[in-house]
């Protein structure tokens, strides 16, 4: 399936090291690709500007810049998506490659120092939350499928102790008490394992109780984040997006894509109809 890559991404999977790089190197190398036509530009003066201020060497800037000629994307113009664009943008535009444009294309420094986009932290609490939501939803679906194999296990072992049971009286009945002792004991012995199977499938169930309130509490968390968000943007009047992020995101929505970026504050910003593919979370 094609991913439209913003040049946040293209730059870290060409020129980055550590987690981000290696999650972006992955998604450029993943499938199909698609972008702006002036995302090289924009990636390239990203380049130009980390050489500059020394984050990266000039031979590693050259070599990415080499690699961003040769990566195959399918580029887009911007008239067939102009209208989509205006309706998405901020009056707030900032032209790509610009200082503005790159701090918000960059990820957040550590705490506390100073670097990054400040306006991305509150989009990293509520990615966080997103991301804790499915955990506890793939919590919610281990504990049901471990509840299943349970209740199979149960009526294997349920219908085993009724033949155990009908197998004594048949010895009994026919004067053969050895027998008869012997499919009692091993009957004793699947209840017994039945009622441990019992308790498990009560412990799961009451699992996937706490975790179903939890994700719910999560999700209403979210979805307050998301009001709160769209009210702000209400009250500012606009939506936004500059125009050159409303570009990736209009493109997304006609190819039906995800928009990868390490922008986590786009997938908070009401108005796009694109789902994101987003770096994962540092390790807590």
């Amino acid at each position: 399936m094609t991913v439209v890559v913003d040049a946040s991404v293209v730059v870290a999977g060409l020129a980055s090291t550590g987690a981000t790089g290696q999650w972006a190197e992955s998604v450029l190398a993943a499938g199909p690709l698609a972008a702006p036509h002036l995302m090289p530009v924009e990636a390239a003066s990203i380049l130009h500007r980390a050489e500059l201020a020394g984050d990266i060497s000039a031979d590693a800037a050259s070599l990415a810049h080499a690699d961003l000629r040769r990566l195959r994307v399918e580029y887009f113009p911007y008239d067939p998506f102009a209208e989509r664009i205006w309706e998405l943008r901020s009056p707030l535009a900032a032209a790509p490659g610009s200082p503005e444009q790159a701090r918000l294309l960059l990820p957040p420094g550590p705490a506390g120092s100073g670097t990054g986009n400040p306006v991305e932290m509150p989009g990293l609490v509520a990615l966080e939350q997103v991301e804790l939501l499915r955990r506890v939803g793939r919590g919610v679906a281990d504990c049901d499928t471990a509840r299943n194999r349970v209740e199979l296990r149960m009526t294997a072992l349920a219908q085993s102790s009724g033949e155990l049971e009908r197998r004594a009286e048949k010895a009994r009945a026919a004067g053969q008490p050895d027998l008869a002792r012997e499919s009692l004991a091993r009957k004793n012995a699947v209840d017994a394992e039945l009622g441990e199977l019992r308790d498990q499938h009560q412990s799961l169930r009451q699992q996937a109780d706490r975790l179903a309130a939890a994700s719910q509490r999560l999700q209403a968390k979210i979805d307050a984040f998301a009001a709160r968000q769209e009210q702000a943007a209400e009250r500012a009047g606009y939506p936004g997006l500059t125009s050159y992020e409303a570009w990736y995101v209009a493109l997304a929505e006609f190819l039906g894509a995800k928009l990868a970026t390490l922008d986590t504050r786009l997938a908070f910003v009401p108005g796009p109809r694109c789902g994101f593919c987003l770096p994962p979370l540092p390790p807590a």
